[in-house]
């Protein structure tokens, strides 16, 4: 079973210029600064993994360092990528690289985005420029979370570009559907036995009260059920698309979790408001714990397919606390594979603290710190991971 941690390129890099530097700049977000230096320090990064024990590490490459103009590709930066996927292969840890994690190059962004007709060609042409470099990297993932980028930057509008509207908002995670597709067939074209998959950002809602099952549905089909349903059937149901066809592109299902909402029924809203009662188990930024919904999105999601757990983390300084997470989370993962469920990984997010969009760097998820003030080494007493996954 594959077990280590996940980071994406802008949150743990530093000196990346794409959307969300846009966004920080007009004050809509912390700045990211230097992140954890990343880039410089890729090969140390790997130092940690081996503390921890980990044989997998889920990273993404930042479209924008390698198309740097629509159609211009950076390939000095696309081989710094390459060689620290040699570097991983070398320390016998299992790369599981992401081709897009919220960020967008600015050329695109400033074009339309996600809401370009041409998007998905667009992308499938970056993913197929990429995977010609990476013929060894055999764990894909297109996408991470086409639900949450629509939803934050098209719905509620506090991420780039700051829209809401349902509309545009359905069209973006049609188009992210659409360009999986193209990305998918790109790379099993190119990496031979290559498996593909998006990473599905997944909730267990529950519903409060009689009443509270109407909104806690409709978040269901549309938050959890249309994208993963696309991926594996290769259809595109209500309201996204009239079932349009695109190529079925799932070798496994990509679950990242963290929290469940408690619905309740509201005229006004009709996808309900969230209810937070007192006295359950909460990270820091105020999310619920809930162990057992891994169970449930495992069970209820597999589709048939092998499970990756994409992510899984708390927000917590208390490292104590980020044992008890994952112990409780990994023991939902060996009830869903003890009743037969092929659950193949599980990574934790982070291996860092790092950058975490709107709250900066304030929220720890992180298995290792840093010293910000010295800019220094991360550190973490390594027993801690150790012990939760043993």
């Amino acid at each position: 079973m594959l077990l280590g941690a996940a980071t994406s390129a802008h949150q743990i890099e530093g000196d990346t210029y794409n959307d969300w530097t846009l966004w920080e700049r007009k004050g809509k977000a912390p700045p990211v600064g230097e992140a954890c230096n990343s880039w410089e320090r890729m090969e140390e990064d790997i130092r940690l993994l081996l503390k921890i024990g980990a044989n997998a590490y889920r990273f993404s490459l930042e479209w924008s360092r390698i198309e740097v103009e629509e159609g211009l590709f950076n390939i000095r930066n696309l081989l710094r990528y390459r060689r620290f996927v040699d570097a991983l292969l070398e320390a016998g840890i299992t790369p599981i690289l992401t081709l897009h994690h919220f960020t967008n190059p600015v050329w695109f962004y400033e074009s339309g985005g996600w809401l370009r007709r041409d998007a998905p060609e667009i992308f499938g042409r970056y993913a197929d420029l990429v995977s010609r470099y990476f013929g060894d990297v055999k764990l894909w993932i297109t996408i991470n979370e086409p639900n949450v980028y629509a939803y934050r930057g098209y719905v509620v509008g506090d991420w780039p570009p700051g829209e809401r509207s349902l509309s545009k908002a359905l069209r973006v995670i049609r188009n992210m559907l659409r360009a999986h597709s193209e990305a998918y067939a790109a790379v099993k074209a190119n990496v031979r036995r290559a498996s593909v998959g998006i990473a599905h950002h997944l909730r267990v809602f529950t519903p409060v009260g009689l009443l509270g099952r109407i909104p806690a549905l409709l978040r269901e089909y549309l938050f959890n059920f249309v994208p993963v349903f696309s991926e594996v059937s290769g259809e595109i149901p209500p309201p996204v698309a009239l079932m349009e066809r695109i190529n079925a592109g799932g070798d496994f299902i990509g679950i990242n979790y963290y929290t469940r909402d408690r619905v309740r029924f509201s005229l006004l809203q009709p996808f309900g408001v969230e209810v937070l009662p007192e006295g359950v188990w909460r990270n820091s930024l105020g999310w619920e714990v809930y162990p057992e919904g891994l169970y449930v999105l495992i069970k209820r999601y597999n589709f048939k397919r092998p499970v990756l757990i994409t992510e899984n983390g708390i927000a917590t300084e208390d490292h104590s606390e980020r044992v008890r997470f994952v112990r409780e989370h990994l023991k939902q993962v060996k009830r869903a594979k003890g009743e037969g469920m092929d659950v193949v990984g599980y990574l934790y997010w982070s291996l860092l603290d790092n950058y975490e969009w709107l709250e900066g760097y304030s929220a720890k998820f992180g298995i290792f710190t840093r010293d910000r003030r010295s800019k220094g080494d991360f550190n973490l007493s390594d027993q801690y991971f150790r012990d939760s996954v043993s």
